[in-house]
């Protein structure tokens, strides 16, 4: 192959990977999406993931844009920290290595909703597991409650679920989805803490809080996506 030939394969390559590329919403065909006046809005729910990578001594972009949002909300707003709070490895003991780094990380999320009017709650992800498991999240939900004050990490004492009534219409379940995934044998005190104590027994209150919302608008707020078309879900670009 010639220099041309390698040049015009090159331009094409490129052309092709870059038409894969988007950054527009993307909305299947027919789709309606509401629109509603500020008079129809009971609630607003602001959601951000995976907040806990800031370089040090500074504030990712993201929550930076987050922030300056939540300051024009009002107080029948949540705010939604969901999960992955922390990385690479949730939060390590004091004087532990990599405490310095993982306390940051708390500290200008925490920060980010000082002057917020509505509710904040932090949950946790699979990378705030992984710090000893629910010893590191005990951790993490008491370094924000010290923060923010009660119930602001929930599920609270690394149990799997939690039903958050928002007003007379509008209730939130909070689930804590590494609960169900993470390999059990590694934490011998798992659910010591907690009335559900299996798999079985969650998808049975998960049920029955379910029903019990019947007619409400029901939030259910967790880490891990139900389907995704991104690596998470097994799809891979080029």
């Amino acid at each position: 192959m010639n220099s041309i030939s390698k040049s015009l394969t090159l331009i094409v390559s490129f052309l092709v990977l870059y038409s894969c590329a988007t950054y527009k919403a993307q909305y299947k065909e027919g789709a309606m999406i509401p629109r509603h006046s500020e008079s129809d809005i009971q609630h607003t729910f602001y959601l951000i993931g995976d907040a806990g990578n800031s370089p040090l001594g500074s504030k990712s972009e993201a929550l930076q844009d987050f922030e300056k949002v939540l300051k024009g909300a009002s107080k029948n707003s949540t705010a939604l920290f969901l999960g992955d709070n922390i990385y690479p490895k949730g939060l390590p003991k004091r004087g532990s290595e990599g405490r310095e780094f993982a306390e940051h990380q708390l500290n200008v999320q925490t920060d980010a909703v000082q002057d917020f009017a509505g509710r904040t709650i932090f949950i946790p992800g699979n990378h705030d597991w992984y710090s000893e498991g629910p010893k590191g999240l005990k951790r993490q939900e008491e370094y924000v409650e010290d923060k923010l004050g009660k119930n602001t990490f929930l599920p609270e004492d690394g149990c799997p679920i939690r039903k958050v009534e928002i007003n007379d219409d509008v209730e939130l379940i909070i689930i804590d989805t590494e609960w169900y995934l993470t390999k059990w044998d590694k934490f011998p005190t798992l659910n010591d803490e907690c009335e559900i104590g299996t798999r079985g027994r969650f998808f049975i209150e998960y049920e029955s809080l379910i029903k019990k919302a019947r007619g409400k608008t029901t939030i259910v707020a967790m880490h891990h996506p139900l389907f995704t078309n991104g690596p998470h879900g097994g799809q891979f670009s080029v």
